[in-house]
Formats: C-alpha cells, sequence, structure tokens
C-alpha cells in the first residue's frame, strides 16, 4: 500500500468546515479557469473553422484573370490538377443598389454583384434549380437575406443597380443603370448575406461593359493550401504554348480575407496567454490550502514523523493531497468546458430570437462557431497541471519545518 496517497485521501476529508471550504473553493477555482479557457479557445477554433468552411467556401478560392486570352478555356486542364475542384468563368462587380420607397425616398446599399455561368458548375453555392432560374438578358439577381432584410425586398421585387462605368448621352456623362428583378434569397449565415448579388455572367458583363479582361474561379479543395494550389495553376499556363508570358493575373482569398485570418490565429494565442493567467491564479491558491491542511494535520504528522514518517514521505503526502484536489478540479473543468461549448451557441439563438436580430450580426458569421478540440482541451489539461504541481511542490516543502517533539510535547 502506497502510506502517503492513503494519508492524503484520508485529509481529503478534513473535520474542520473552513478547510473543507477551502479545499472546495480551490479545486471549484482550477476548473472555473480551465472551463473558461476551453470555451475561449473553442470559440476560436469556431470562427476559424466558419471562416474557412463557410466564407471562403462561398467566395471566388483563386481567381485567374486573363487579358488577350481568355482562361476559361483552360477550365478543364486547370480543374484536373491535383488540389482543384471545380473551374468556372465568372465576373465581379461593385454596384450600388437603389430601392424606392414610398414619399420619394430611397434606400441604397453598396453591393458585390458575382456574375456567373449557370451551366458551368455549382462553386457557386446555388441549387441547379436556382442556376435554372438565371438567364441570360432579363437581369434577374439572387440577394442575400441580410441585405434584401435591409432593403425591404422580396422575390419578385426589382431594384437599381448603378454601376461605376459612365455612359456618354446628349446630355453628358452619366453612370450606367439597370433595373434587376429579385428572383430569390440567399442565406448562408455570413457576411455574404449583407453584401452579395448573384447575377448571370452575360448580364454582369453588360452591365460593366467591358469585353477585355475574362476571369476564371477555381475551386481548391483545401483553402489553406492556395499558395500551392495557385503556384501549380502559373505553371500549367505557363506550360501551354498557346498562352503568352504574362497573359494572365492570379489572385486568391487571401487578397480579401487573409488578415482576417490571421488576426484569429494571433487572437486565438493572445487569449490563451491571457487565460492562462486566470489558470495560474486558481493553482496557486492550492498554495493556501496544501498550507491549511498542513497545519490542521500538525498532531497527526508529528506522531507519523516520529513513528518514522521521513521527510520525504511527508512531502509525498501534501503533493498527493494537492494532486487529487487539482486533478478533480483539472478534470471537472474540461468537462465543464465541453458543456459550456454545447450550451453556448443554444443560448446565443435564443437570445438572437428574443432580440429579433442576430447578436452576432457584427461578426463575419451570424451565429456563434464553437469547434472543441481534442488538442486544445490536452494542451489546457497540461497546463493547468503543470501549475498546480508548481504550487503544490511549493507548498509541500512547508512539511519539513515540522518539529514533531515540539507539537507532541503540547498535546
Amino acid at each position: 500500500m502506497n502510506l502517503p496517497r492513503f494519508l492524503a485521501a484520508r485529509f481529503l476529508r478534513p473535520e474542520g468546515a473552513f478547510l473543507s471550504f477551502v479545499t472546495v473553493a480551490a479545486a471549484g477555482g482550477i476548473a472555473l479557469a480551465v472551463a473558461v479557457l476551453v470555451l475561449v479557445l473553442s470559440v476560436a477554433n469556431g470562427f476559424e473553422r466558419a471562416l474557412r468552411e463557410e466564407v471562403l467556401g462561398a467566395v471566388p478560392q483563386l481567381v485567374v484573370t486573363g487579358y488577350g486570352a481568355d482562361p476559361a478555356d483552360y477550365a478543364p486542364a486547370l480543374a484536373a490538377l491535383p488540389g482543384i475542384e471545380g473551374a468556372e468563368p465568372f465576373e465581379e462587380l461593385g454596384a450600388l443598389a437603389l430601392v424606392a420607397e414610398a414619399g420619394a425616398r430611397t434606400q441604397s446599399r453598396p453591393v458585390q454583384v458575382l456574375g456567373i455561368a449557370p451551366g458551368a458548375g455549382a462553386l457557386s453555392g446555388l441549387s441547379p434549380k436556382q442556376r435554372e432560374m438565371l438567364r441570360p438578358g432579363t437581369f434577374g439577381v439572387f440577394v442575400g437575406a441580410e441585405l434584401a432584410r435591409g432593403l425591404a425586398l422580396v422575390p419578385g421585387h426589382s431594384l437599381t443597380l448603378v454601376v461605376p462605368n459612365l455612359r456618354l448621352t446628349l446630355a453628358g456623362a452619366f453612370p450606367v443603370q439597370r433595373t434587376v428583378t429579385v428572383l430569390g434569397l440567399l442565406e448562408t449565415g455570413t457576411l455574404l448575406d449583407g453584401q452579395t448579388m448573384l447575377a448571370h455572367l452575360d448580364d454582369v458583363r453588360a452591365l460593366a461593359r467591358r469585353g477585355g479582361p475574362r476571369s476564371l474561379r477555381l475551386g481548391v479543395r483545401d483553402v489553406l493550401a492556395v499558395e500551392e494550389d495557385r503556384a501549380q495553376v502559373e505553371a500549367a499556363l505557363e506550360a501551354l504554348p498557346e498562352a503568352g508570358s504574362g497573359a494572365f493575373r492570379f489572385s486568391d482569398w487571401r487578397d480579401r480575407y487573409g488578415a482576417l485570418f490571421e488576426a484569429i490565429a494571433v487572437q486565438k494565442k493572445m487569449l490563451f496567454l491571457v487565460l492562462t493567467l486566470l489558470v495560474a491564479m486558481a493553482a496557486f491558491n492550492l498554495i493556501a490550502m496544501v498550507l491549511m491542511a498542513i497545519r490542521q494535520q500538525t498532531s497527526a504528522l508529528a506522531m507519523l514523523s516520529s513513528l518514522g514518517l521521513g521527510g520525504a514521505q511527508l512531502r509525498a503526502v501534501f503533493r498527493w493531497h494537492g494532486a487529487f484536489v487539482a486533478g478533480g478540479g483539472i478534470v471537472a473543468g474540461v468537462l465543464g468546458g465541453l458543456v459550456l461549448c454545447a450550451g453556448a451557441p443554444v443560448l446565443v439563438a435564443w437570445i438572437s430570437e428574443l432580440r429579433g436580430a442576430p447578436l452576432m450580426g457584427a461578426y463575419f458569421v451570424h451565429h456563434l462557431p464553437v469547434a472543441p478540440a481534442l488538442g486544445d482541451c490536452l494542451a489546457v489539461a497540461a497546463v493547468a497541471g503543470a501549475l498546480a504541481a508548481l504550487a503544490i511542490t511549493l507548498a509541500a516543502r512547508r512539511a519539513d519545518a515540522l518539529a514533531p517533539q515540539e507539537v507532541l510535547r503540547h498535546e
């Protein structure tokens, strides 16, 4: 039998009510700090995953723009490259959406109009039925749900798009305007819902009034490996004899969302460091708990010491005592953090429903994304265990100062 471990387990049931409270408070403090750290890291993981899968999955991930050559001519060859999941011609155009209201008032919103080829594939995120609704020359659009709510639009309504291209007339130069019809709404649950419209490729090109550059959007299997995919696409086009040098320009999602992705990664690291201090404070509460346990059990320890229990074994008793308390707190904290991860999105959705507006409306996703990771849970448990071990070791050394003769003399 391991005597120090047995004694430590016995000391977990102290006679003093105050010491019992201190023991529970020490374990609860560690559990709370660990649970908060697990929740925060899981939310950071969720934002990173939401950006990668929900936002980057809906925007052009890799774009090839041709000058003097149409990259759509090479779409089959590029789509066959490793890591490339599809290739579609598309056009992107910035515009101002205008909707007339009663009383001669007009609402306006800046929008990004994406032109897609309905028969090319599914990179746009539209269903086959929705893609069939896009017909050239009809100027029908699918509008983001949040944008539609802001402009009070429903399917069948009309709005005016003002394009920053000038049209010369006898009366002077005027920006290009076109009335378009809302075919349906798009809802991705991201910031794209408040700024995006989808239209037929030919209609967008007609609005843009430019027949020169042509663009091709490529879907990639792993958005984080887009640099390697971009390099192989560049190499493939340079190897084509009909594609002259410098005829193509390349861009990818990092040009628009790279800074946001890096900010999330940096924020996660900083939150881990800051909240680790909270874990450290809770861990060092164990020092007070162990010192109080030593003080309460002084008589028993003095008797055991006089019977031959050495200083190393005395320290081991309180190391085991602290380990039981810290270990229970860490396990409870990790489990509690996972429970919070499961309940937090439900709570945020419930509050959003009560408010009648998304609580996360200011973020690039309109729900609370939570993605617990086993590696993060293990890292949090390891850091909390290391800090607790340091605090327990420092406190257990106080047992060396025990003088059994002096204690027993006063008993």
